[in-house]
Parts: C-alpha cells; structure tokens; sequence
C-alpha cells in the first residue's frame, strides 16, 4: 500500500512557497500604510506573538498519534455532537480561501499584464490545475515546492539586491519613539499572514511523522520569513518613499516594473508576475487538499489517499470535486468590482485568518483540554 509521507523540512518548503502568495499581495501595502517608513522594522513587532504562536501550535500538534494532523485533532478535542459543524466549517473556511487566492491571482495578471483580458481564464484554469492536485498525494505538492523555491528566492534575491543596491537610505531614517504605535500596527499584516502559514502547516501535518511537532525548525522558518518581509519592505520604502508607497495598490510589483536588470532597460515584471503562479497554485491546492479533508471528516468518510488513480472516486473521493468545483464558482462570482476586492483582500480575509488562527484553534485547544480529549 502507498503511503501519502513527507517529512516537516519538506513541508515548511511548501509553507514557504505558499507564503509569497499573500505576503506579496497584502503585507507590503498594509505594513506601510500602516507604518510608514518604520514598516521596516514592524517585524520587530511582528516576530514575537508570532513565536509564541508556533509554541501554541507545537503544543497542540504534540497531543496528535500517528496520522492525524489539525483537522483530525480539531475533531477529536470537541465533543461528538461539536465535531461535524466545526469541522464543516473549517472545510468552508478553505474552499472560500481557496476561491479567493484564485480571484487575487487573476486580478493581479489583469492589472499588470492583460488589462484587457478575462479573470475568469485564469481561474478556470488554475482551478482545474488545482483540482488534479488536490485527487492525488500532498507530497506531489511539496515536492513541487521543492524544486521551485530556489528560482522564486533566487529572483526574489535579484530584485531586493538590485532595489537595496541603488537605495536612498534616507527614505528609512529616522524612525524615533513616536512612531512605536504605528510600528505596532505595521506588525499586525505579518501576523496574519505567517500565522496563517503556520495552521497552513498544521492542518497538512498529518503526513509527517508524529514527533515531528517538537520540531524547532518553524522558529528558524519565522525568522526567515521575517527577515525577507523586512528586506521587501525596505526595498520598496527607498524605491518610492513612504507616502507614495502607501498609495500603491501592489508596491511589489511596481517595484519589478521600476527596476534596471543589467543596465538594460527592458521590463521583466511579466515574467515576474509568471513565476507567481506556482506559488498561486500550491497555495489554491493545498487550501483544497485541507477543505476536502475536513469535509471528508465531517461526513465520515476520513479514507487518506493510498495509491488511488487520479480520477477514482472510492473511498469518498468522490466529495473532492465538488470541493474544487465551489471554490471555481465562488472565485468567478466574488469580488465584481475593484471595491469588493479591495474589501476582501485588505478586511475580510485577513479578520478570517486571525479569526481561526488566534480565537477558534486555541479555543478548540482549551476546550479538548479540559475535557480530556487531547
């Protein structure tokens, strides 16, 4: 019998892969809108509750055997009759974010490649991409991230190196006492996104082996990602300045399309914008992969995936589909206007993130706690 395994290295690649998605979208405008020109320190801010997150997490995922991951935990600490409705609604939480990280791929190659295009190609077909993904094994999908991390940091590399290379510095200094509570609040967007990456990671964690929740290297992963978020952030504060950077709708990919690769004047933000697929793709499947798996518990069909072939439909495989098929048409329906997306992108989605990272898991936590379950 096959085995659906990987170990936590493998799965904080995917994790970071997966990261870029909506830390590209949505840190960088928020952090500086939100702090200025001291958004580049706000990981300062950001790092600690983040660190503590992952000890709740470690704690967390220290109570599971052998074969289960968040999903099964979160089912296991409540009670019987609490487990189906918390279960559902995790399984919606992901179909819905799944459909949304697809409607933000898609806005983003309208806007700076085909402004003329139709969203709806790029969510057909990065959805149906998705789909697939989500019928087989979760290792395809961190083997994938294995072998693509090293050319998105690559050119993440080049562009912050070549940004940072002809900085004015000025546009970082000074940042003095008065700015601490904006620097707090600059924080807050790194927050939602890595911790979203962490219960990203817990709820795939059933395939790693069971003591891999002692695990130290998600701190050496936080502080990498807070690292790199600094970097983007500084990059983009002396590309543009603090109040013109505020403005911008994605400073990243402004930042791309301002840049000089080797003193050639040709733009490289279209091939730029193409490697973000990847991480699009990993981030849509496997916000899929959880939703199916949690639906799949929820009606108790919980069958992992054991050698199937990839359009097998035993084992209640069949309710994958369907999963994929929700997230497409919400992705087609949602956000019909620049306003909404904007509603979605900057309040909706990040409050759910917050919500089920900060309030429903240690809830859940405290609860099986408390009565013995976990």
């Amino acid at each position: 019998m096959k085995e659906d395994r990987f170990d936590s290295a493998q799965l904080r690649a995917l994790c970071a892969v997966c990261l870029l998605s909506p830390a590209l979208r949505f840190c960088p405008a928020a952090g500086i809108a939100a702090a200025g020109r001291a958004a580049w320190l706000s990981m300062l801010a950001a790092l600690p509750p983040l660190l503590l997150y992952a000890l709740f997490l470690r704690r967390f995922l220290a109570c599971r055997a052998e074969g289960e991951g968040l999903a099964e935990l979160c089912g296991r600490a409540v009670s019987p009759r609490a487990s189906r409705p918390l279960l559902l609604a995790l399984a919606l939480y992901h179909a819905f974010y799944a459909a949304f990280i697809l409607r933000a791929g898609a806005e983003r190659f309208i806007t700076t490649i085909y402004p003329h295009g139709d969203p709806a190609v790029f969510i057909l077909v990065l959805g149906l991409a998705a789909a697939l993904a989500a019928l087989g094994p979760s290792r395809t999908l961190v083997r994938t991230a294995k072998l693509v991390l090293p050319l998105l940091v690559g050119t993440l590399a080049l562009i912050l190196f070549t940004a940072l290379l002809s900085a004015r510095w000025e546009n970082l200094l000074p940042v003095t006492g008065q700015d601490l509570p904006s620097l707090l609040r600059g924080g807050l967007p790194a927050v939602d996104v890595l911790a979203a990456m962490l219960v990203l990671g817990a709820f795939l964690s059933g395939q790693t082996p069971a003591g891999s929740a002692r695990d130290g290297g998600w701190f050496r992963f936080l502080a990498v990602a807070a690292l790199f978020l600094s970097l983007l952030n500084a990059a983009i504060l002396v590309s543009f300045g603090a109040d013109l950077a505020a403005r911008l709708t994605r400073p990243f990919f402004s930042l791309v399309r301002n840049l000089v690769f080797f003193r050639s004047v040709e733009r490289v933000e279209a091939l730029v914008v193409t490697l973000w697929v990847f991480p699009d793709f990993l981030l849509v499947s496997a916000a899929l992969f959880i939703s199916q798996r949690c639906l799949r518990l929820a009606l108790g069909k919980n069958a992992p995936w054991q050698g199937e072939r990839l359009f097998s439909l035993r084992r209640g495989r069949w309710l994958i589909p369907p999963c994929a098929l929700c997230a497409v048409l919400a992705a087609l329906w949602m956000a019909p206007d620049q306003k909404t997306f904007l509603f979605l992108s900057v309040r909706l989605v990040p409050a759910l993130n917050l919500g089920i990272a900060l309030l429903a898991l240690p809830t859940v936590y405290a609860v099986g706690k408390r009565a013995g379950r976990i």
